[in-house]
């Protein structure tokens, strides 16, 4: 079980995120909506310990009831682009986590080269990032974030820039590789479609500041779930996320 303890995040004059607890567990997706600017990726980059500078956080992560500090190898970030290095080839991208959490290069590779198949991404291993499908370069980003073993993985948005087919095949290869290896997930998204599709609970956050207003289970698995189901929810998302938030 991962835990947020009343976080806030600060800028100059104003704070983003006020008092923000939920906890995360340890398999299924989660995901986290809310408009624009309601502080939602500022919340995975301070799990993450990469929040911009200028920014000021208090608050407390728990892992299994102990406190722990970003950032901290049980949990793994992939942002809203892929994000890899285009002078480094598809393999050095991968390994590149793992190189430098200790691991020796000749290691890293033997570890990651066996994944290359599943990924659908063999015979990828020398090429660069430019030579690569949108698809295939952010199958390499998930290949460098899930071969970190951590037990939790943060999702930004990691779909938003691929064209719908595209879209769809990769929340699907994202299902089935998380049905290979099962972590608990927190997505955050924009998408009602894909959060109701893919989740199973979703968080709705209002900002002004951001805080949660909303803990929807999707108890439906998602094989079962009909259309019809999944419209009433979106609906009932469309409620909070439009709804007068103010404090």
């Amino acid at each position: 079980m991962l835990e947020i303890r009343g976080l806030t995040i600060a800028a100059p004059g104003r704070d983003l995120v006020r008092d923000l607890s939920l906890c995360l567990p340890g398999t299924g997706i989660t995901a986290l909506i809310g408009a624009s600017g309601c502080g939602k990726t500022s919340v995975l980059k301070w799990l993450s310990g990469i929040l911009p500078a200028g920014l000021v956080a208090r608050g407390q992560i728990m892992l299994d009831g102990q406190a722990i500090t970003p950032p901290h190898p049980a949990l793994s970030y992939q942002p809203q682009s892929d994000a890899l290095f285009p002078w480094l080839t598809i393999m050095e991208n991968a390994i590149l986590g793992l190189e430098m959490s200790g691991l020796s290069r000749r290691a890293a590779r033997a570890k990651v080269a066996p994944l290359f198949a599943p990924f659908g991404l063999s015979g990828c291993e020398a090429l660069f990032p430019a030579q690569l499908s949108g698809g295939m370069r952010q199958r390499a980003a998930f290949l460098r974030t899930i071969v970190q073993d951590s037990r939790f993985v943060l999702l930004d948005e990691p779909f938003s820039a691929l064209d719908a087919v595209t879209h769809m095949r990769m929340q699907d290869w994202l299902l089935a590789r998380l049905a290979d290896r099962p972590r608990g997930v927190l997505l955050v998204t924009h998408d009602l479609h894909e959060a109701t599709c893919l989740a199973d609970r979703i968080l709705v956050m209002a900002g002004g500041p951001g805080r949660i207003i909303a803990d929807i289970p999707v108890t439906t698995p998602r094989p079962a779930r009909s259309e019809a189901a999944l419209a009433d929810l979106r609906e009932t998302l469309k409620f909070h996320l439009l709804k007068d938030t103010s404090p």
